[in-house]
């Protein structure tokens, strides 16, 4: 029995093709000839010089004529992939990145040591508690004053490296205490 000789050139029949999903006759990559040509052109837009079985073949001095004239012939918009280039506006929409920009922008922006001090005040007397977090003192702190910096406060030639050490160095004014679980708490001096 004799077997006819296999004339394939190595595409696979009867498949569809990974980038429009259509059935046709695709490569070793899942791509019909069109989607092929779309995606060889979609990497010479964005010089994937090693990807692109085109470019294999021309000088490294007329890459760039080559990139000029798919986008003179076929546009600069990508036709199969997608951009990987970030839009140019690059603010984000998530409510994370909304709030923060509220904060900012109701934030007191001139203020001095007496300020953050009677902000502090007002924040712990304000809670239905004897101890408070400190740490949601901060975050109160952080989001009244525009970018707020320790190193600024107090007094001249003193430089806070935290809040928490700020704050402690006005005894007369705050307690601070720190729990088994190292989590400190704060709250107005007693008198």
């Amino acid at each position: 029995m004799e077997y006819p000789e296999d004339d394939s050139t190595g595409e696979v029949i009867d498949t569809f093709c990974a980038g429009c999903d259509l059935p046709f006759a695709v490569n070793d990559l899942g791509l019909c000839d069109a989607c092929f040509g779309k995606l060889e052109r979609d990497l010479i837009r964005s010089r994937d010089w090693d990807y692109s079985v085109t470019a294999f073949g021309v000088a490294p001095d007329q890459l760039e004529a080559l990139r000029e004239r798919v986008i003179r012939d076929y546009g600069a918009a990508y036709e199969l992939m997608k951009s990987t280039k970030k839009p140019k506006n690059k603010r984000s929409k998530s409510r994370a990145s909304q709030r923060k920009r509220e904060i900012a922008a109701q934030a007191i922006r001139d203020y001095n040591t007496d300020d953050v001090l009677q902000a502090t005040h007002d924040f712990i007397g304000a809670q239905n508690e004897a101890w408070v977090n400190f740490s949601r003192v901060a975050q109160c702190l952080y989001e009244t004053f525009y970018q707020l910096k320790p190193k600024r406060l107090g007094q001249s030639g003193k430089k806070y490296k935290s809040l928490l050490k700020f704050l402690a160095d006005y005894p007369a004014r705050f307690e601070v205490k720190c729990d088994e679980a190292g989590v400190y708490w704060i709250r107005l001096k007693i008198s």
